[in-house]
């Protein structure tokens, strides 16, 4: 009895040690790497094309869900730098809000990144099998009231329409394509453009000011600091340079030539954008375009300013095209609060 009784145990020990080898992490750029390969959908990496996608790649699914969160519970028990336990925090308190209810983030074509992983029949059913999800899951969103703003709307309408005129797009994929563009065709998005128009996305917003601006401070409190500082500052022609679409949001290409500092949210391309915001050097133009940014970030996100409202505040206070305008606006809807990453420099 005894003796089977301990060949059990050591069993279980052997079981529970392979558990722990195989999933867990020794290091921060360990868990990194985790993150990146369970993102891979949403931000590309060398080799997809010979890789398999799975369910755990399936964006905020069941299986993505726990693994993300296991990685992020495991670096909690690491030790960490302050600007890393800061990103950990960050994120943890991000699993609570609604962002889990829209499979397909809009700044990313999730459509044409799952094309290029290894084409294998398990592909072909992995990509249809997101489609029903994410139909599936956007439904259950809008029983919360909780629905794509315009933006994001026209964003997927524009990479279901190109994917359905791809060439390259498999028969068994286009018709599955075809359907949830009908869908879309009778989905009515929401009003606002900015976070207060979802369900907690006010205090969603909050934590990503906590993060990003490395102060508690309510969205009024930083319009009082942001305009003391825009008060200073005189107008000037800003010739900022932006990619043609928004895969990497404006302040990651803003700091892409600063020295790189590892991050863990796949939304900042891994980087700690305060860390290396703090460390940049900025002219007064640079500052101007940053405080102008942050002030737009709070009417958007807060005051539910429209797009149109967005683009006369920038244009308002500073001297740029109309795509420029249009461009900043829309990378502020899909990226909230980033700007303020730049808060150590301008608002002290």
């Amino acid at each position: 009895m005894y003796k089977t009784f301990f060949v059990s145990l050591l069993l279980c020990a052997l079981l529970i040690g392979c558990t722990d080898k195989s999933d867990s992490f020794s290091s921060f750029d360990e868990a990194r790497s985790a993150l990146k390969s369970l993102n891979t959908a949403l931000v590309l990496e060398e080799g997809t094309n010979n890789k398999k996608f799975t369910d755990e790649n399936i964006v905020y699914s069941n299986e993505y869900l726990d693994k993300r969160h296991a990685i992020y519970q495991q670096l909690m028990t690491m030790k960490l730098t302050p600007n890393q336990i800061t990103q950990v925090n960050y994120l943890v308190i991000a699993e609570r809000f609604p962002e889990r209810f829209f499979p397909w983030p809009a700044q990313v074509d999730v459509l044409h990144n799952l094309s290029l992983f290894n084409r294998s029949a398990g592909t072909v059913e992995q990509t249809i099998s997101w489609l029903k999800f994410l139909q599936a899951k956007l439904d259950i969103a809008m029983q919360s009231n909780l629905k794509l703003n315009k933006l994001e709307y026209s964003l997927l309408q524009g990479y279901v329409a190109q994917a359905i005129k791809s060439k390259a797009t498999q028969g068994a994929i286009k018709s599955h394509i075809r359907a949830f563009s009908n869908y879309l065709d009778n989905y009515k998005p929401r009003g606002s453009v900015g976070l207060r128009g979802l369900s907690n996305g006010s205090e969603w917003y909050q934590s990503k000011l906590n993060y990003y601006g490395n102060a508690v401070n309510s969205p009024l409190e930083w319009v009082v600091i942001i305009n003391e500082k825009l008060k200073v500052l005189e107008s000037a022609v800003i010739n900022a340079k932006f990619a043609q679409n928004h895969t990497k949001s404006f302040v990651v290409q803003y700091l892409s030539e600063e020295p790189l500092i590892n991050g863990l949210d796949w939304q900042a391309h891994y980087l700690d954008l305060p860390a290396m915001a703090s460390k940049a050097k900025l002219f007064n133009k640079d500052k101007l375009l940053m405080l102008a940014m942050m002030e737009t970030d709070i009417g958007i996100h807060y005051h539910a300013w429209t797009i149109a409202q967005a683009k006369v505040n920038l244009s308002k206070r500073l001297k740029v095209s109309e795509q420029t305008a249009q461009y900043l606006v829309e990378d502020i809807i899909l990226y909230p609060g980033q700007s303020f990453s730049f808060c150590g420099q301008v608002c002290h």
